[in-house]
């Protein structure tokens, strides 16, 4: 069966890793169902999804990467007309990976590489927004 050959650990990965975006500020509103739709028009992928909309996701299932359902963890918007990172996404992230709303069911592997990435959004938003208290739930 194809989906069981093992894969070297940097193919086909389905963690995206930190991305080069902008925050938005820190007190900015997350609506996800609001964000995903902006995502797909800013993105070009109304039809379907391709890899600039994969990005604003933290997981996707590679088995099928032509459905919206394979996409978790939306921490993205657009707001201005650009792609950024929101705050208030990526300590709602934090929280669903430390267990709040019955946590996730992506595989514990990949659950532990998005904790790297999502630490890695704390700490820049650490320095970005001068406040050393902003750490992942995992680290404090």
């Amino acid at each position: 069966m194809r989906d069981s050959l093992p894969r070297h650990p940097d193919q086909m990965s389905a963690v995206t890793r930190i991305r080069d975006l902008p925050l938005a500020p820190r007190d900015t509103a997350w609506d996800s169902d609001r964000a995903e739709g902006a995502i797909r028009v800013e993105t070009d992928a109304e039809v379907a999804p391709n890899a600039v909309y994969s990005s604003c996701f933290f997981w996707h299932d590679t088995a099928a990467p032509d459905l919206y359902g394979s996409y978790r963890l939306l921490y993205c918007d657009v707001i201005g007309g650009e792609i950024v990172a929101v705050p208030r996404a990526i300590f709602s992230v934090a929280g669903i990976l430390d267990g709040a709303r019955g946590g996730t069911t992506i595989p514990q592997a990949d659950q532990e590489r998005i904790r790297a990435v999502v630490a890695e959004w704390y700490a820049r938003m650490a320095t970005e927004f001068d406040d050393p208290r902003l750490v992942a739930p995992w680290t404090a």
